[in-house]
């Protein structure tokens, strides 16, 4: 039992069961997902800006911390891609 969990070189055998069964394991989450029909929804408005409603308060040093450590800052708001990486 100990020789089968330390590390060992992968066969071809072993590396075709481990792509069988990770294939196995994905199609069956696939199916999963495709029988959720749940409506996907945004907290944004037509503009695609997100509709403002109470703040939480957070501490004023963490606040100057993210700020000061943000790439891009307007008007005290952290300004940030969307959606850059689905391109």
């Amino acid at each position: 039992m100990a020789n089968e969990m330390t590390w060992h070189e992968v066969t071809e055998k072993e590396r075709e069961e481990i792509r069988k069964k990770a294939k196995e394991l994905l199609d069956g989450f696939s199916v999963k997902l495709e029988k959720i029909n749940g409506k996907e929804s945004h907290f944004e408005n037509d503009k695609g800006i997100r509709n403002q409603g109470r703040p939480w308060e957070t501490l004023q040093e963490f606040r100057e911390t993210t700020m000061s450590n943000a790439p891009f800052v307007e008007n005290e708001f952290l300004v940030a891609e969307k959606g850059s990486w689905k391109k």
